[in-house]
């Protein structure tokens, strides 16, 4: 009994070994099968000649390894801005037999792009829209890289005429430019007149992008054109609900509905709020000038002075200067006492030290500038004003 338990034993200890050795022996052969010739992209880069590049492309066999370095190779040389040589490596490969579909679509993406950098749109252009008929991840980037291309040619049209076609890969970031391509033509209406044209439009931004702050925008700026200041009213702050950060671009039209219509404690709790979400301090001078109409300027400069002490800035205190200088008041003894504090602080969060190479800014000085690692690079931090405007 016991010598057939150890046969047994020995009999699967031997087919163990034997399966171990076999898959050695066949990774070591799957190795040696792979070209070991394939040089680092930094060794192809430092060779800076087109040698090296002929000898990968004239290769008979490729692996996936190969294929790998292919894809880094090509975008490093255009990130470099040799994009000639990226189309040239690109094409080489797009041109070989025997490549998986994969492989293929995703040169034909990268020549697609080389084409872009290149400024060969056109060529560009064909390519993404006939990699918009594949699938997954190539289909995505095609999208994102067309809709990018048609922005820069102002193409909005195209852009929703694709979308409309059902041809582009809508993903989060897409419908976002998408919505704005429709406020592009949609402001484009406006101008025109083209009114009924330009609510739908909007309309359809939101539709793609229910979070596109700027098409509240564009229906606001439109009602208040048409003297609708409630209208507008309910669209800009719809808008600033949306995207707090657009308080910029409807401050002044929203001031200007506001009062329009009589209401300026609704305006002024909308621009406490804004200030709160934004620190936008346009918004707190507007609120601060509505308080000194309505309480009187007292009220108004130590309500300002109140907010500088929270949150210092240049600009406001730019903002209390012209308050006080506008309605020809004095500050007290206190008042100045917190403007004092308020500038200190200013100033201590202010940097000390530039670096001429690089820019880097430091409260302390340091020999050897911590960003670009220059020596004597750094140098005191003089605040550029803006020279005169000059007439053309």
């Amino acid at each position: 009994m016991m010598d057939s338990a150890l046969v047994y034993v020995l009999l699967l200890l031997g087919v163990a070994i034997g399966w171990t050795l076999g898959y050695r022996f066949a990774r070591q052969a799957k190795k040696a099968s792979s070209p070991d010739w394939i040089p680092s992209v930094e060794f192809l880069l430092a060779e800076a000649n087109d040698a090296s590049l002929e000898r990968l492309l004239n290769v008979p066999n490729l692996d996936d390894d190969s294929i790998d370095l292919f894809l880094k190779l090509g975008r490093t040389l255009r990130e470099k801005g040799e994009a000639d040589r990226a189309v040239h490596l690109h094409q080489a490969l797009f041109a070989r037999t025997g490549l998986p579909r994969s492989t293929q679509m995703l040169l034909e993406l990268e020549l697609a792009i080389d084409y872009s950098y290149a400024g060969l749109l056109d060529r560009a252009e064909r390519l993404f829209l006939r990699l918009l008929d594949a699938r997954g991840r190539i289909q995505e980037q095609a999208s994102l890289y067309l809709t990018e291309l048609y922005e820069e040619e102002g193409e909005w049209q195209k852009i929703l005429k694709l979308q409309r076609d059902k041809r582009l890969a809508v993903t989060v970031e897409l419908a976002q430019r998408i919505s704005h391509a429709a406020c592009e033509l949609a402001e484009l209406a406006a101008k025109q007149g083209n009114f009924l044209e330009t609510q739908q439009l909007c309309r359809q931004a939101l539709k793609t992008d229910s979070r596109c702050a700027r098409a509240y925008v564009v229906l606001g700026n439109l009602a208040h054109s048409q003297n609708e200041p409630r209208e507008a009213i309910r669209c800009y702050l719809k808008a600033v609900e949306v995207d707090s950060e657009v308080i910029v671009v409807v401050l002044e039209p929203l001031r200007d509905c506001f009062v329009a219509v009589g209401d300026v404690q609704g305006l002024l709790l909308h621009l406490e709020s804004q200030w709160r979400a934004s620190q936008y301090v346009p918004a707190l001078a507007a609120r601060v000038e509505c308080l000194a109409e309505k309480d009187g300027i007292e009220k108004a400069i130590t309500s300002l002075l109140s907010e500088l002490a929270e949150q210092p800035s240049n600009q406001g205190f730019f903002a209390l200067v012209e308050l006080v200088v506008s309605h020809k008041r004095q500050l007290d003894k206190s008042q100045l006492l917190v403007l004092y504090d308020i500038l200190r602080r200013i100033v201590e969060n202010e940097p000390k030290f530039v670096c001429k190479s690089c820019g880097f800014k430091a409260k302390e000085f340091h020999w050897r500038c911590p960003s670009c690692k220059g020596w004597s690079t750094v140098t005191p931090f003089v605040p550029q004003l803006p020279g005169p405007k000059l007439d053309l």
